[in-house]
């Protein structure tokens, strides 16, 4: 019961992604640690591509804060021509670990809440976006001697994003015409949709400095591969 209370307080007032998850590698307890990240991901469906740094802080294994600033070439859909730059602050909590109830894995909650901003529809006003992210991850955390620890990881959530178009003028430079008429006039696209994607977590150590490398593969707004690398202070 302590622990659904301690969901619902932080899904109630911290709001969030998972782009990465530092709390995986260390315990509870553990000291507060920070890390940086950058990546890329391709989508196969539609040759969409994108890049991201991120950064987060760990409070004691218990749960991660940061935030996602997230750039994505669109090459397919409603949003094909136009580039759009997201930021998501985001929290992962650390709901179940293997080592305190003795089970066979972990699980993790994370929630966020993105904005994101479209650039290339000149002549026409560039649209805007808005997305909520929620769902658990499992994993298992193997330990190879002093310095290398692996994460499999797989994530399941529900994604939703909402778009507001501001003209169906058949002048602009995205896919977005839904008035052949050539009418103008304001527009909401909503899509509800699921994640599922598997991380494999690599974390090696040298020196003071942990350094991950995390590849992955799944479904995240069309069929995505993509990988992080990061470190851990």
């Amino acid at each position: 019961m302590r622990k659904l209370i301690g969901l619902c307080f932080l899904t109630a007032t911290l709001l969030a992604t998972s782009a990465h998850a530092q709390g995986i590698y260390i315990d509870r307890g553990d000291p507060n640690t920070i890390s940086a990240t950058a990546g890329g991901r391709y989508l196969l469906n539609d040759s969409s591509w994108g890049g991201s740094v991120a950064g987060s802080w760990s409070y004691r294994g218990l749960f991660d804060v940061g935030a996602d600033l997230t750039y994505l070439k669109y090459q397919g859909g409603t949003n094909k021509n136009l580039a759009g730059i997201g930021f998501t602050p985001f929290v992962t909590w650390y709901a179940l670990r293997a080592e305190e109830d003795e089970l066979p894995i972990s699980m993790s909650v994370s929630m966020g809440v993105m904005r994101e901003f479209f650039t290339g529809n000149a002549p026409v006003a560039n649209p805007e976006g808005w997305g909520l992210f929620l769902g658990p991850s499992v994993y298992r955390r193997m330990q190879f001697g002093e310095k290398t620890t692996f994460v499999p990881e797989v994530l399941a959530a529900y994604d939703l994003k909402a778009t507001r178009y501001y003209s169906g003028a058949l002048d602009q430079t995205s896919g977005n015409v839904r008035d052949l008429s050539g009418a103008t006039g304001y527009a909401t696209e909503m899509k509800h949709s699921a994640r599922l994607l598997l991380r494999l977590n690599l974390l090696m150590k040298a020196g003071n400095t942990r350094y991950t490398i995390v590849p992955y593969l799944g479904y995240q707004s069309g069929v995505t591969v993509g990988g992080n690398v990061g470190a851990i202070f």
